[in-house]
Order: C-alpha cells, then sequence, then structure tokens
C-alpha cells in the first residue's frame, strides 16, 4: 500500500504518545514492504524534505509570517490565530501538499492522528464537493483535545480551544475509519461520536525497538538499597501528579529508602499562577527539605535515556485520571519494570494485576497509596517475577508484527468500503451529529429534496442604499452557475431619498430582476415579501443578500453543487471577506449546537433550500430590530436540516458607518436575543450550561482584546501622568527657587534703602 501518514510531531520536534507513534509506525510499515510519505509540521533545525529510514518526509509550516500584504494567506492566518484555532493554519497547508502528492502519485489511504485535526480542511472538502473522494481517511485517535482540557481543570469554551475541539470532532465524525489503542478509548467513542462499529479498530500501539531488559532480581535491588519510583509523562493533572503524591509522600516520610523520579515536561497550572511543579513544591516539599531531596523533578528526555531509567526503577507509577493509552506504562513494561497504574484506559488492558503489575482506582490516592505499598512491601523476588511477566506479555500484546498485520488488513477494508461507496455513487454523508453533537454521527439525516436545485431566487431588500445596489447586482449577474436560473427580487422597503429611487428603476430594467415596492416595514418583512415572490416563481433555493454586499462569481454554483451533493442539508453558506472598514476573514466551522446559540455563525447570504424556509417557518418578523438572520439559522438547524459552510471566503460583507449592525445599543441586542431565547426556549434550556460557558468565554475574549488594543493608550498615559508629575515636581522646586531669589532681592534692597537713609542719602 502506499500510505500518507500525517503527523503534528515528528523528530527533531518535541514529541508526546503522538511524535512517538508517529516515530514508530512508519518504519515498521515499510519493513514490511508498504510505502510510507509523511507529512508533519515544520520545526527549527529541520529541512522541508527529507528521507528517514525509508520514509519521504515533508514538513509543512504551521503558521504564516505577515508582511502586510493582506493577501489570501494573511487573511486566512490571522482569521486563524485571533477567532479559531491556530491548528486550521497548518490544516490548510496539508491539504494543498495531500492533492499536489495524490496528484503525482496516487495513495491508497491517508492515516493522520486526531490531535489538532491536520486533515480537517481535506475531510471538510472530501464531504462538500468529493476532492480526493477517492482516498479514504483513517484516523488514529491518540486523545481528543476536550476530556484533556476537562481533566487538566483548563479551558474548554475558551474560542481557540473549543473550535479546536471542533475541528477534532469533524475528523473523527468524517473519517471511514478509526482506529483506537484500548477498549476504554473506542467505548468513548461509541458514546460520544457514535461511528459505525465497523468504523472502528482496537489495535495497541507498537513497542517499536525496546531493547530486551536486564537481570530483573539484580536491578530490583535487595534490603537496605533505594526503592526508586519512576514517573514518566507530562507533568500536568490529567497525569494524575498530585494524586500522587497524596500516595507517596506519606510512604517516604516513613522509608527513607524511597526517591521519586519524574521524567517529562513542566507545565503551566491552567487555573494558578505558576507551574504544576512549582504547585507540587509548595504544596507538598517546601515544609521538609529533607524529603524534596528525594523527589526530583528530571524534565524531558529522549526515548533511549528513558529506557535506561525505567530499568534502573523499582517501581513505574502511571497514576492518570484519565489516559487512552499510556506509552510510558508500555515501555516500562517492556523494559521488564513492574508498574501500578490506574485502572483506566490501555492500562487496564495491560496490566493483570499480581501477575505483571498492580491496579488501583483513578483519581484515589488512598487507592494508590495501598497498590504502592502494596508493590514496595513485596519480596524481591516477586517484583522479579512482575517485571519479568510485564517484559513478556507487553511484547506479546503490543507486537510490532501483529499490529502491522491488523492495521494493514484495517486499512484495506477501508480503501475496499470506499470503492464500495464510489461505485454506488453515494458522497460521504454529512454526519448525522451536525447539528447536534448528542446524536451519533452514523445516523443518516432524511432527504429534504430528491431532485438537483434548478431556480435560484436572490432576494435583496434595499432601504435608502440606492449606492451600493447595482455592485450588488452585477455580482449576481457575474455568476458562473450553469445548471441553475438565477431570479433576483429586490424589495424597496420604503426608501425616502432619490438616488436610491434612481437607483431601483436602473434595476427594474435589468434581465432577470424584479422590483417589489412597500411601504417601510423593516428588514424581516422585507425578506419575507421577497422570499414569498421568489417561491411563487418556482424557485426551490432562496439566496438573502443585503444590497450593500456582493457575492464572489462562483459563491452559488458551489453552493448548489453542495445542496445537489448533500440533499440532507438546508441550506449553504461560505467563509466571508469583510471589507470597508475591515479587511478581514470571518471563517466559522459548520453551524452546530450549542455554539450556534451563543453566537451567530453565518452572515445573511446562505443559499437556503425553500423546504428548510418552510419548516423554519420564514424569517420572524419580531426580530425587526436585530440578529433576524441568526434565529433564522437557528430555526433551520433546529429542524435537524444540516447547515453546511463553504472554507473560501465567497461572500463580501460591506463595514460602513450607518449600517445596522454598526448602530446597535444595548437595548437593540436585548430585544433581540430575548426574542431568540423565547422563541427557542426549549433549546437554550438544554444546551443552558454549554451556552454560559461560552457566552463567558467570549466575553472575556472581547474584554481581553479590548485591553491589549488598549495597552498602547495606556501606555503613553501612563508616560504622560509621569511627564506632568515630574513638570509639577519641577515647576515647584523652579517656585520656590524664585521665591527664596525675590525674598533675597527685597531684603537686598530694603537694606541698602536703610543705609541710604542713614547715611543722609549717600550710600558710598
Amino acid at each position: 500500500m502506499r500510505i500518507c501518514l500525517v503527523t503534528t510531531e515528528y523528530p527533531p520536534g518535541p514529541m508526546g504518545g503522538v511524535g512517538t507513534y508517529a516515530t514508530i509506525m512508519p518504519g515498521l510499515l515499510v519493513r514490511a514492504g508498504h510505502e510510507v510519505v509523511l507529512l508533519a509540521k515544520m520545526c527549527a533545525g529541520a529541512a522541508e524534505y527529507e528521507q528517514r529510514d525509508g520514509v519521504d518526509v515533508h514538513r509543512l509550516p504551521t503558521d504564516h509570517l505577515w508582511t502586510g500584504a493582506e493577501d489570501d494567506e494573511e487573511l486566512h492566518a490571522a482569521e486563524m490565530r485571533s477567532l479559531r484555532s491556530y491548528v486550521g493554519i497548518f490544516a490548510r497547508h496539508v491539504q494543498r501538499k495531500l492533492a499536489e502528492l495524490h496528484a503525482e502519485n496516487p495513495f491508497d489511504v491517508v492515516l493522520a492522528q486526531d490531535v489538532e485535526a491536520p486533515t480537517w480542511t481535506a475531510q471538510d472538502r472530501r464531504m462538500l464537493f468529493g476532492e480526493l473522494d477517492e482516498l479514504p481517511f483513517v484516523l488514529f485517535v491518540h486523545s481528543p483535545h476536550k476530556p484533556i482540557q476537562l481533566f487538566n481543570e483548563d479551558s474548554l469554551y475558551e474560542r481557540h480551544e473549543y473550535h479546536r475541539h471542533l475541528y477534532e470532532s469533524d475528523c473523527m465524525s468524517l473519517a471511514d475509519g478509526l482506529i483506537v489503542a484500548s477498549r476504554s478509548m473506542r467505548a468513548e467513542l461509541m458514546r460520544d461520536i457514535g461511528p459505525e462499529k465497523n468504523r472502528v479498530a482496537l489495535i495497541p500501539l507498537p513497542h517499536g525497538d525496546i531493547p530486551a531488559p536486564a537481570d530483573f532480581a539484580k536491578r530490583l535491588g535487595v534490603d537496605g538499597e533505594e526503592q526508586r519510583i519512576v514517573f514518566s509523562g507530562r507533568i500536568e493533572l490529567r497525569k494524575g501528579v498530585e494524586y500522587l503524591f497524596e500516595a507517596l509522600l506519606p510512604l517516604m516520610e516513613k522509608d527513607k529508602r524511597i526517591t521519586l523520579h519524574l521524567l517529562g515536561r513542566d507545565t503551566p497550572h491552567p487555573c494558578l499562577s505558576g507551574s504544576v511543579a512549582e504547585r507540587l513544591h509548595r504544596r507538598y516539599l517546601s515544609h521538609d527539605p529533607e524529603l524534596a531531596k528525594r523527589v526530583e523533578f528530571r524534565g524531558w528526555m529522549p526515548r533511549e535515556q528513558l529506557w535506561a531509567e525505567y530499568s534502573r526503577a523499582t517501581l513505574g507509577v502511571v497514576p492518570s485520571p484519565w489516559e487512552p493509552f499510556s506509552f510510558a506504562c508500555q515501555e516500562m513494561m517492556a523494559c521488564g519494570t513492574p508498574v501500578v497504574a490506574t485502572r483506566t484506559g490501555g492500562m487496564a488492558d495491560m496490566i493483570v494485576p499480581g501477575s505483571n503489575g498492580l491496579l488501583c482506582e483513578p483519581a484515589d490516592a488512598d487507592s494508590l497509596r495501598d497498590a504502592l505499598s502494596a508493590a514496595l512491601g513485596a519480596a524481591v523476588s516477586t517484583r522479579a517475577k512482575w517485571g519479568a511477566e510485564a517484559a513478556r506479555s507487553i511484547r506479546a500484546y503490543c507486537d510490532n508484527g501483529r499490529i502491522v498485520r491488523e492495521t494493514i488488513a484495517f486499512l484495506e477494508d477501508v480503501v475496499r468500503r470506499n470503492r464500495l461507496r464510489i461505485a454506488r455513487a453515494r458522497p460521504v454523508p454529512v454526519p448525522g451529529n451536525l447539528p447536534f453533537p448528542e446524536v451519533p454521527a452514523s445516523r443518516r439525516h432524511p432527504a429534504l429534496s430528491r431532485g438537483p436545485v434548478r431556480r435560484v431566487g436572490v432576494v435583496s431588500p434595499c432601504y435608502n442604499l440606492g449606492s451600493y445596489l447595482a455592485e450588488c447586482l452585477d455580482s449576481i449577474a457575474a455568476q458562473d452557475c450553469k445548471g441553475a436560473e438565477i431570479m433576483c427580487f429586490v424589495v424597496d422597503d420604503g426608501s425616502t431619498d432619490a438616488v436610491t429611487h434612481e437607483a431601483l428603476d436602473a434595476a427594474e430594467k435589468r434581465p432577470g430582476v424584479k422590483v417589489f415596492r412597500q411601504r417601510n416595514a423593516g428588514l424581516p418583512a422585507a425578506r419575507n415579501r421577497g422570499a414569498v415572490e421568489a417561491l411563487d416563481a418556482g424557485c426551490d433555493a432562496l439566496l438573502f443578500i443585503d444590497c450593500d454586499d456582493w457575492l464572489d462569481p462562483t459563491f452559488i454554483r458551489k453552493a448548489v453543487a453542495v445542496l445537489d451533493r448533500h440533499p440532507e442539508s438546508g441550506a449553504v453558506t461560505a467563509w466571508t471577506h469583510t471589507v470597508g472598514q475591515m479587511h478581514t476573514y470571518w471563517a466559522p466551522p459548520h453551524p452546530r449546537f450549542p455554539m450556534l446559540l451563543a453566537e451567530c455563525m453565518s452572515t445573511p447570504p446562505a443559499l437556503v433550500r425553500a423546504k428548510a424556509f418552510k419548516m423554519a417557518g420564514g424569517v420572524h418578523e419580531d426580530q425587526r430590530y436585530a440578529f433576524e438572520d441568526w434565529d433564522f439559522w437557528i430555526s433551520i438547524c433546529a429542524g435537524a436540516a444540516p447547515m453546511l459552510t463553504i472554507p473560501e471566503p465567497l461572500i463580501y460583507y460591506r463595514m460602513r458607518d450607518g449600517s445596522m449592525s454598526r448602530m446597535y445599543r444595548a437595548s437593540t441586542r436585548e430585544h433581540g436575543r430575548r426574542a431568540m431565547i423565547e422563541r427557542h426556549e426549549a433549546l437554550y434550556r438544554r444546551y443552558a450550561r454549554e451556552v454560559i460557558l461560552l457566552g463567558d468565554a467570549q466575553y472575556y475574549d472581547i474584554q481581553g482584546r479590548f485591553y491589549n488594543e488598549l495597552t498602547p493608550i495606556r501606555n503613553e498615559r501612563d508616560q504622560l501622568l509621569i511627564d506632568v508629575a515630574w513638570n509639577q515636581k519641577e515647576w515647584r522646586y523652579y517656585k520656590g527657587l524664585l521665591e527664596e531669589e525675590t525674598r533675597r532681592h527685597e531684603e537686598t534692597r530694603a537694606e541698602l534703602e536703610r543705609m541710604k537713609n542713614s547715611s543722609g542719602g549717600s550710600t558710598c
């Protein structure tokens, strides 16, 4: 097979479990006779291209250096960094490089990781347009972002973290196959994503080239010698380091032979200042300097050095409350080290208590202390037997050859199923968990239409914006959509200025444009009027666009193609290019709950299926001041009709003085939100917790942005205050000096006058 393996971690860059898998697996596949091309992140000191162990390695950028050109690359990167997630930048580079390499020499399959969603853009475009349709995607699910953030007590709903979670979830939902290394991870996926069972393979991680362990009895020590406990992994909360300290330190206080060695990078504490290691020092070690000497934070080490440390250890410990599959546990066991681990994740698959190690309950310091005490209290010969059995059993369970055979067999099955899907002319379906995350991804949406879109009705309300109308209509006339007829319905919502009346008169003379005039009733009513006229004219899809905005010439063609490809979809929008007072991209993912309840995820232009418009009840006219489009998108998605977003900036949204959104007041926003919450109360109740957390994160994100933007002004103000204070000080000094000199002058003059009078008028 020709396999493209995509990873974010690869030597010489920093590595964790993802990087370890990406280092071991390609070499095993190549030795088994398969061809592997690897796409990885660029890192310092690495070449863009190299061959390593028979693998072609291409390193791609993870960011874009700002040059001031404000071109597509810069605007996309700025949007990802500022509003979405940095992972979107690398994913875009992966999509382009993958397409380029596949065109030169086709791949059979893509094997990628879930972490940071590096294949998100490629998978998304495959679903939307059928790009790389013949190329199936298999994800190795290592450690999804959501549980990591929650078990680390870190932020999940902050914008960047939440978007990363969405991208990873989309990648897993869209994958043709998923590989997991433990039963617990498989159970989590079936619960949280709900893929088809035949799409999930349970295949442990290969052990690679770990050398055979040394003599067990000799290295595990005798009475009176050091009892060396080794922890390996990032120093972070989800790894259970706090439980380890609470469990082990009382044993260390009683037994001076016990030492603890922590091998791994320190990490910032999510909720407190400083790092996790610093907090552990303050909380557990600062009161006892002698105890602190027996606890060493050794930092990151390469794998070969870790193996040496494991071989010197009395016990290894893996106290993680959540751990899908621990490379540390696997490698400790392969080095012949008996392990005490929590009964969670892959450790429960690897360890047979009393045979090759011990298990304890997760997040339970007492249970961990009991297991450590039992292991340390066991005879040296018993621990030697555990170590020998650990090495034997893990090398059998994680046998390299067997894992490669099972992986290839699964990849071949995925390729076969993908070819069968293509032969049946079935597109990659929209995952069932759009727009409701708790719905299984394997569920199939019912079709809203059985036929293609043949007639598109463009509805453009106009109120005193005649100076922009021609540009909007020109963009409609310039659409290159040949498969569907385009009709334009302009609704004059009681305009009063002469320029607009002239523009409307000119618009009526355009072919395919109809103008309807009504008394001023507000934007929602104008949109509904245009929609009614379009539906009466036989349009099977509607597109709403404000008359001061315009479209890329390809928008309708691409949106129609997506609707035709996915008859289950209710609407299709695209990324927006804001122009005028702002020059940015606005690039949200596909609208879904609960995020859609916390913020609008589409600008007004979207191609809406006629049936979806009717299901949503049209545009609700009580949203007459604000958020009429936002409320409409919620209504469409509430009907379980997926709303899809084309990941290209095909909509041009004008930011100008006097626009409705620029003139919102607090009362305007509150009125709009009240109406939305009342109409969709059941949805807001259903997702109340997430909506509150998303809204709170958004508020502090905006507050932080304002603070950062105001920092230069604050600095200048502070400098001015310093200058003023200095000037006041100088002014007081010179004022006092002047007063002193004036006093002396007056005293001198008075003395001269006195001397003059006493000498009869002469001062000589």
